[in-house]
């Protein structure tokens, strides 16, 4: 086996070398996009790799898209074709530029905090949202709070009355709309 075996573990984790370290969701913040590894499991033979690719900016996902493919091709390009495959679906965008055209829908949201002494405070949500879908399936849906705590960890939590809070903002939404 000696320079003919090819450890399908050993390429996955070459390949997952070729992003930058600190291009990931425990490194980064804000606005930043990401590569973040999900899953990792093989053998000698065979071995699957989960990622999401995340990134505010369009250009910078479509980049991070690239740069997976790109990789890909480097495995395959050492080790032969067919060595590596890759299955990439879209799965969230960022919803601004759908909502971008009816921002009354957010200018009524911040309002509707106010009346009810919340202070907004506008944040980027670095993961996919059911918001965005709802967004690109044409039904604009910006993000508001949950009061949730810990999120994606295992003491994720949200209080009762933060949930009533959100109750009294969606009422308060429907209240402002409903008196226009």
């Amino acid at each position: 086996s000696k320079d003919k075996m090819v450890t399908s573990i050993l390429l996955g984790m070459e390949l997952a070398s070729m992003f930058p370290a600190g291009e990931t969701p425990a490194k980064t913040e804000g606005y930043e996009g990401f590569f973040h590894l999900l899953g990792f499991s093989g053998n000698v033979e065979t071995t699957t790799m989960d990622y999401i690719i995340r990134d505010h900016s369009s250009e910078k996902f479509q980049a991070r898209k690239k740069a997976m493919e790109d990789a890909v091709t480097v495995i395959n390009s050492r080790y032969g074709q067919g060595t590596a495959e890759l299955d990439m679906a879209d799965q969230y965008y960022n919803m601004l530029d759908r909502i971008k055209p009816q921002m009354h829908i957010v200018d009524t949201a911040l309002a509707a905090m106010r009346d009810l002494g919340i202070e907004p405070k506008v944040i980027p949500v670095r993961g996919g949202t059911d918001g965005s879908q709802l967004s690109y399936r044409g039904l604009p849906t910006p993000n508001l709070f949950t009061g949730g705590h810990n999120a994606h960890g295992k003491h994720e939590f949200i209080s009762v009355s933060s949930m009533e809070k959100a109750v009294d903002l969606i009422l308060k939404i429907v209240e402002l709309y409903g008196g226009k």
